[in-house]
């Protein structure tokens, strides 16, 4: 028996089939060995995503061949899987129409953190983060305490850089993203929760005051819609970051940017991952000594990562804000620079 649309989301997924609405979060069309066309698609709600192929011969294929990321679709279809990996068989799907808005709920369908951000959707995101430790080192346990001082003893780090670039002691204090095709940007910033009002009613047009929580949220809501995700060491630590700290207070990662395998470029291009190919690279090889090697403005001159949590703790949330937007302006500028020799052959661009 077919359950009523409006009523089912991905998580009760199971192999009956059901009738559900969901957001295309990405399309692209592809050609079978016989020479078929068909629709590979990332379809996803308020709970996460999940991959589906749409087959020429599928009911709603060409109504829905034409669609753009963020279009809703009304899908019959159950929980299936490929190569281990799950996935929506589609048995037929359309348009949202105006005959479904009864039993359609944007909510149960985008969840309550794209409205902050809707008007920053674009197919190519280019995206950085800051981080600043949670705790004084002191507040930790006293065997954390002495696993952090080791690290730091070992590599001869700051104890604020050792906790900041761990996920498990330090919290996201802002991402700077914007158009990988465009220019400027936005940086949604996450003050201390009980000075968010203040700092928001202070804040420039180009900076979005969030609590992190919503910021999180805003942020998958914005990837699940990008086509591409442009990144400078994104997956050695952006993602995996605000992947884990998401996990950590219950916010749904509705798209996948980190298990794609290293020569795949797409939804997440690695900038570093296209300069240092499948080898570790010599070091350094960080976005300041790219910058260096290109020719581009570097954003390390003012402030670094190090310096993150000692300026989040004096309330400096605006030079904050504005190194992590210099961050972007220099991974797009080098972005830009690749494009027209190195990308075009690795399907970056």
């Amino acid at each position: 028996m077919t359950r009523r649309p409006g009523s089912v989301t991905l998580a009760d997924l199971g192999p009956e089939p059901c009738d559900l609405f969901l957001s295309i979060n990405r399309l692209e069309q592809g050609t079978t060995s016989k020479g078929k066309p068909y629709l590979a698609l990332e379809l996803g709600d308020a709970g996460g995503g999940i991959e589906a192929r749409v087959w020429h011969d599928t009911p709603g294929f060409e109504e829905v061949a034409g669609l753009e990321a963020g279009a809703v679709v009304k899908v019959r279809g159950r929980r299936g899987e490929y190569k281990g990996t799950p996935q929506l068989v589609v048995d037929r799907i359309r348009p949202l129409g105006e005959d479904d808005e009864p039993g359609y709920d944007p909510a149960r369908v985008h969840g309550p953190f794209l409205e902050a951000v809707a008007d920053l959707a674009c197919a190519s995101l280019v995206i950085d983060i800051e981080t600043a430790p949670l705790v004084d080192v002191r507040g930790l346990p006293q065997k954390l305490v002495e696993e952090v001082t080791r690290v730091a003893t070992d590599r001869d780090w700051d104890i604020d850089k050792v906790l900041g670039l761990n996920p498990l002691f330090s919290r996201v204090v802002s991402i700077a993203l914007g158009d990988a095709d465009g220019a400027g940007g936005t940086v949604l910033l996450a003050p201390p929760d009980d000075e968010v009002a203040e700092v928001a009613g202070a804040a420039p047009g180009w900076m979005r005051v969030l609590d992190e929580r919503t910021m999180l949220g805003s942020f998958w809501a914005l990837a699940a819609r990008a086509t591409l995700v442009v990144t400078y060491n994104g997956r050695g630590f952006d993602l995996p970051f605000l992947r884990t700290r998401s996990a950590i207070l219950g916010v749904p990662v509705v798209t996948d940017l980190v298990s794609q395998p290293p020569y795949q470029h797409r939804p997440h291009l690695d900038l570093y991952q296209v300069l240092i190919g499948q080898g570790r690279g010599a070091a350094p090889m960080n976005l300041d000594a790219a910058c260096f090697a290109f020719g581009i403005e570097s954003p390390k001159d003012a402030m670094d990562g190090s310096m993150v949590g000692r300026a989040y703790r004096d309330r400096r949330y605006e030079d904050i804000a504005r190194y992590n937007l210099a961050d972007i302006e220099a991974t797009r500028a080098l972005y830009a620079r690749l494009a027209d020799t190195v990308l075009p052959w690795l399907g970056g661009r």
